[in-house]
């Protein structure tokens, strides 16, 4: 979460290289290469697509959630000091304490652009030539993909279509552009992206052509319901779900979570990570701060601990909800609702049962020696959320939602019904069930944003929905207005 200059000379490239196997993307190395010396072969242009999934998988670690999710109530103070988190959850931000800002953003958006300008340079063989097109899709994708978690947090953003490569920066000292011209731009990357995407191959941890249509149909979603567009832009969503290759949902709500079921047929697009390739506790994603830990139990029995959430772990950044927990008062499982115990777990201290804790179970990892690694892969797009977009979609059009309501709900409990009603109430139950559904997966505080629900989050009353920019932001570009 460290603030960084927005826009400076940044080049990822992974030395590994891309391959057709989820196993090759090995994101271990990073290094900066210029121009000169690189961009000449395929396998160039293979690591500088490997360095694109680098530059943001870093995203992830934590500030992807920090911008979808912290906000939303889903959770609350831990055992200690939360630090700048409470200022997430307690909807305290301003443009001095914010500790997440776009710059990091814009390192992928730099190792986008550089592919988009160089890849095209290099000559492939007859036979790769359609992989040449899939990287130019996936930085066209991934490019819009940036620019639509800008859009959604900041609202307008700088447009930047060319790579910072020389040390002018004068020259990227630029206003923010409108909201309207962000959101233009993204679906002109997107549909750049389709027209590039040579097939629909997905190994699931590189975007794909279907992933491309997920982003476009989120992205038209957004739009329809918050900058006017209205049917339009609903029937455009509509069409991109559509297109979709079909997946299933994973009979066990919680087998799409498991470590070692990585890359599941539920899953769409996700980041990897692995032992293999995060060679640093603190390369850990955001995770770490909910899972119950040694220090997290104090007047309750190590084995009723151990029992609850399997082996603790211990060890600097593993030691458990240290700064937040999941907040049960947030949720609405029934008793027959399979996912309440797959996304989160109470531990109750033996000797006074009024203090709990609450640790998430949902990415909670794998234990690595005596060390509890949080290394399980951050999902971005699943099935589950298809459906219920979908559902989204259908209920703003006046269609009948209940087909998708009723696969998401009853493969978490076969008692579960949907009923249809009318739109608003269709809204409210589609929104809580994506509550429930995604709980800590970086879409609640969004959904709460597209829904015109941010009401519902207590610490709201009397606040800014737009994240403020940070005062280091500014300072390096004063073209920059605060929100």
């Amino acid at each position: 979460m460290k603030n960084k200059h927005i826009l400076y000379i940044f080049l990822v490239a992974g030395l590994t290289l891309l391959g057709s196997c989820a196993d090759d993307l090995d994101l271990q190395s990073e290094s900066s290469i210029t121009s000169d010396a690189f961009w000449k072969t395929e396998d160039d242009a293979k690591a500088a697509v490997n360095g694109l999934y680098y530059s943001f998988r870093t995203q992830t670690q934590q500030n992807y959630y920090l911008l979808g999710g912290a906000r939303s109530a889903e959770i609350k103070g831990g055992v200690q000091s939360p630090l700048n988190l409470a200022n997430y959850y307690n909807n305290n931000l301003n443009a001095q304490n914010i500790d997440v800002d776009w710059s990091g953003l814009y390192t992928v958006v730099q190792q986008a652009n550089l592919i988009l300008k160089y890849v095209p340079t290099i000559t492939f063989s007859p036979a790769t030539a359609k992989e040449q097109k899939r990287y130019l899709a996936q930085a066209y994708t991934m490019r819009a993909m940036a620019y639509f978690i800008m859009a959604r947090s900041w609202g307008g953003v700088p447009i930047v279509t060319t790579p910072t490569e020389n040390t002018n920066q004068n020259e990227y000292i630029i206003p923010r552009n409108t909201i309207q011209e962000t959101f233009a731009f993204i679906k002109s990357d997107l549909e750049l992206a389709l027209s590039n995407f040579p097939d629909d191959t997905n190994n699931k941890v590189q975007l794909s052509k279907s992933a491309a249509n997920a982003l476009k149909a989120d992205v038209f979603l957004w739009t329809a319901k918050q900058l006017g567009g209205g049917t339009a832009d609903l029937n455009v969503a509509l069409t991109a779900i559509n297109a979709i290759t079909p997946l299933s949902l994973l009979p066990n709500f919680k087998d799409v979570f498991s470590y070692a079921n990585k890359g599941n047929a539920e899953v769409l697009f996700a980041i990897r990570y692995s032992l293999t390739d995060v060679t640093s506790n603190l390369q850990d994603n955001w995770n770490s701060f909910m899972y119950v830990g040694p220090a997290d139990f104090s007047g309750a029995t190590a084995s009723a601990a151990t029992a609850l959430f399997g082996t603790l772990g211990s060890g600097a950044g593993n030691a458990g909800i240290s700064r937040v927990q999941p907040d049960a008062s947030r949720f609405n499982f029934s008793a027959t609702d399979t996912r309440k115990d797959a996304t989160f777990l109470t531990l109750r201290n033996t000797a006074n049962t009024a203090d709990v804790v609450t640790g998430l179970m949902k990415y909670n990892g794998t234990v690595d020696g005596s060390l509890r690694r949080f290394t399980s892969d951050i999902i971005i797009y699943r099935w589950a959320d298809i459906l219920l977009m979908k559902a989204e979609i259908k209920n703003a059009l006046g269609q009948d939602p209940t087909t998708e309501m009723n696969l998401v709900m009853q493969r978490a409990d076969a008692t579960a019904s949907f009923t249809n009603g009318t739109q608003a109430a269709n809204d409210d139950a589609i929104l809580n069930e994506r509550l429930k559904e995604l709980a800590f997966e970086g879409k609640a505080w969004w959904d709460l944003v597209r829904f015109n629900k941010t009401s519902l989050v207590p610490s709201m009353v009397g606040k800014t929905i737009l994240f403020p920019i940070s005062q280091n932001t500014i300072n390096y570009n004063p073209k920059i207005k605060q929100n």
